[in-house]
């Protein structure tokens, strides 16, 4: 019988001893073999790093001397992982024993598949899905994201409705099951990017380049969402409209580009107008925020742009099954399609 391939499953973790123990302790029961654990830390000042020498000693650790983002961690440490295949693991997350087996099942089966998910569900509440990741990621065509089991503040109980494995537009970056060479290949994420959106970026870059994303939903991971930045942080609201309109630019073709962003951007500012007498000033602030920064930044975003319109293989067109051609705000917020099965019941 030929060896099973061998995963590091990396975890980025920063001031993360509250859920280290749990997390580790629901790994140790995995199913899949042979697998490493290498925890990559930011730079935390909690104690994990003591924490792991004590109760862990067969985990590797790799250190940084300051905090780099998701993707600076991971882009150092994923060339120096052992493994054919990877894991970008939160560290806010507990693991059932068979959250592994069909992901890279489906890895090794077929070459064209870059980055696989399994499904991910709540960690308070083991009965719903997850937000940050569901049962696979896609995006509508103005770069809103939404997974199947949420849509915004809609929270699907998970009854089995999206169990099947199929393609999806983004792996959640919370537990992103991926081969190295792929991850290499594609320039690996978007440093300037920090944290938030950066792994819709790079599935885009994965699709654009002719390789595809799954969801392997018979393995499942619990994620805490919002345990390194909670979501009504002004922080993370800005990092989303940021990075969110980066990933516009830099990903679509001329045409649709044009089509599309003059739509997005009047979709922002519809939400600055608003969001005060919501009040949510927070938000309008964020966004705002994140205008100024992409002016300020757009000739180095422009370049980013160059390289990827250079090294594309597939034409938009062709990912309209993941990136899909409504508009999911109208779609949810006055048609009333709040949940994944009614947003795509054309």
């Amino acid at each position: 019988m030929t060896p099973r391939p061998l995963v590091s499953v990396i975890i980025l973790n920063y001031n993360g001893l509250e859920f280290l123990p749990r997390c580790l302790e629901s790994l140790s029961r995995t199913a899949y073999r042979p697998f490493e654990i290498v925890v990559v830390d930011n730079c935390s000042r909690d104690g994990s790093l003591d924490y792991l020498r004590r109760d862990f000693p067969d985990v590797r650790i790799i250190e940084y001397g300051e905090n780099l983002g998701y993707s600076g961690a991971y882009n150092r440490s994923v060339p120096e992982a052992s493994g054919e295949y990877c894991v970008l693991l939160n560290f806010d997350v507990e693991v059932e024993p068979e959250w592994l087996t069909e992901a890279i099942g489906i890895l090794e089966r077929d070459q064209t598949v870059a980055a696989v998910q399994p499904k991910l569900k709540s960690y308070q509440d083991h009965g719903k899905f997850e937000y940050s990741g569901g049962a696979g990621g896609f995006i509508d065509a103005y770069g809103y994201p939404f997974v199947r089991g949420r849509v915004f503040e809609t929270i699907e109980t998970d009854s089995g409705q999206y169990d099947d494995s199929r393609e999806i537009f983004w792996a959640t970056g919370a537990a992103l099951v991926l081969r190295k060479s792929d991850f290499v290949e594609a320039g690996g994420l978007d440093e300037d990017f920090f944290m938030h959106m950066e792994e819709l970026d790079f599935c885009w870059r994965l699709w654009l380049g002719g390789k595809r994303v799954m969801v392997a939903p018979s393995g499942t991971v619990y994620h805490w969402a919002g345990a390194a930045l909670s979501a009504d942080r002004i922080r993370k609201m800005y990092l989303n409209h940021r990075n969110s309109l980066a990933m516009i630019l830099k990903n679509y073709g001329a045409v649709r580009l044009l089509k599309h962003l003059p739509v997005r951007i009047a979709l922002d500012w519809i939400a600055v107008l608003t969001s005060p007498l919501k009040r949510e000033p927070k938000r309008s602030a964020a966004i705002l925020w994140a205008h100024w920064y992409l002016l300020w930044n757009l000739p180095s975003i422009l370049r980013k742009r160059r390289r990827v319109q250079k090294s594309r293989r597939v034409r938009d067109q062709e990912l309209d099954h993941v990136v899909l051609p409504f508009s999911v705000v109208y779609r949810y917020y006055f048609k009333k399609q709040t949940t994944f099965s009614n947003l795509t019941r054309l």
